[in-house]
């Protein structure tokens, strides 16, 4: 019988001889006809293994580089990332309006001006929020409705002056002041509300300055 068993090893060792055959362990420890295994895209390079391939960055990750490699700042990030923040903005450019002003006016005059406002602000939408798009272009072209909130503009067709024509101030009203002057500053007309629900002004071409506080945004009158 053991001469039987002999024969049977010798033959099956010539039937595999092109995977390899061994009497013993290999040298090696590793398992008789395993070839050399591929290096895991985790592994630690060696002199064998010198590439190693690094995970590939995602959307937050090349945002974050960006923003940090800019200029610009985020209002209230505080300690939270830039792309967290940025995910915020894009459900802030959702809302019908953002501190008295609609949301594409607010981009233009708060966000855009910022140093590399838009670079930064534009890849953002295009990576979180492609739907703000829209508003986005209307605040980069200037395609928007004005609206005007507390303070003195001078009256024009400037970028920061107010247009000539009628508005309305409308909500709860509560010590709203407005004043038209003259280029010298000689008062034109002027109003004072304790208590409104909404007031009206035509701001005509020849004023000069148009002033109002307490009355929350003036909008343009249809």
């Amino acid at each position: 019988m053991r001469h039987a068993f002999g024969v049977g090893a010798a033959a099956l060792c010539a039937a595999v001889v092109l995977v390899g055959c061994t009497d013993g362990p290999s040298k090696t420890g590793e398992a008789a006809g395993a070839g050399p295994t591929s290096p895991s895209p985790s592994s630690t390079p060696t002199a064998a293994n010198p590439r190693v391939v690094a995970p590939a960055a995602g959307p937050e990750e090349q945002f974050n580089a960006l923003a940090l490699g800019s200029r610009f700042f985020f209002d209230g990030q505080g300690t939270a990332s830039a792309a967290a923040a940025m995910k915020r903005y894009c459900e802030l450019l959702g809302e019908k309006e953002l501190n008295g002003l609609p949301p594409a006016q607010w981009l233009a005059e708060k966000e855009l001006t910022k140093p590399d406002g838009p670079r930064v602000l534009g890849d953002g939408v295009s990576r979180f929020c492609p739907e703000r798009g829209a508003t986005l272009k209307a605040a980069s072209e200037g395609s928007y409705e004005r609206w005007f909130v507390a303070g003195t503009y001078e009256v024009g067709s400037g970028p920061k002056q107010m247009p000539a024509g009628s508005y309305v101030a409308a909500g709860a009203l509560r010590d709203c002041y407005w004043e038209r002057t003259s280029k010298s500053g000689e008062v034109l007309d002027n109003q004072f509300a304790t208590s409104a629900q909404e007031t009206r002004v035509t701001v005509r071409a020849g004023d000069g300055q148009f002033t109002s506080r307490g009355c929350g945004a003036w909008k343009p009158e249809s």
